[in-house]
């Protein structure tokens, strides 16, 4: 007498695998199906040249800051292939990211506005001095107090 036990569960365990690979490949067709009208394939046209224009500017960026031309390639695509590789499982972090690149692309620009009238105002620098020096004030008089 033969054991037929063996054979069966292993065909059972590859069609039990099997429909449920088919059920999570149908259930993502069935949620890329409800989200493809026009507007969504309109704003991910727009979107590729836009992160393609940001990683760019990065490169760029790294190219004035270092003078190396293979450091700005090498960050542009790192950027690029960042955002493309996260942007796949959680769109949300890659949305940080861009917003990151942004960041660092404008870090160094400088947006105070010019003085307008009577009433200067103090740039952030000076606004910034002088928020250290009460600092650092109140902080001696405070271990004066305590010594």
């Amino acid at each position: 007498m033969t054991d037929t036990t063996g054979p069966k569960i292993v065909v059972a365990d590859k069609t039990a695998r099997k429909r449920r690979r088919l059920e999570r490949q149908l259930r993502a067709l069935r949620a890329m199906q409800s989200h493809l009208n026009v507007k969504d394939i309109a704003c991910a046209v727009l979107a590729i040249p836009a992160l393609t224009l940001l990683c760019l500017a990065v490169a760029l960026k790294l190219h004035m800051a270092s003078d190396s031309i293979s450091l700005a390639a090498l960050g542009a695509a790192a950027a690029g292939t960042l955002i493309w590789w996260i942007g796949r499982r959680w769109f949300t972090l890659a949305l940080l990211i861009v917003f990151a690149l942004i960041l660092i692309l404008f870090e160094s620009a400088d947006f105070d506005l010019p003085d307008l009238g009577s009433n200067p105002k103090r740039s952030r620098r000076d606004k910034l001095t002088a928020a250290i020096a009460k600092r650092e004030a109140m902080l001696r008089e405070l271990n004066r107090t305590t010594l």
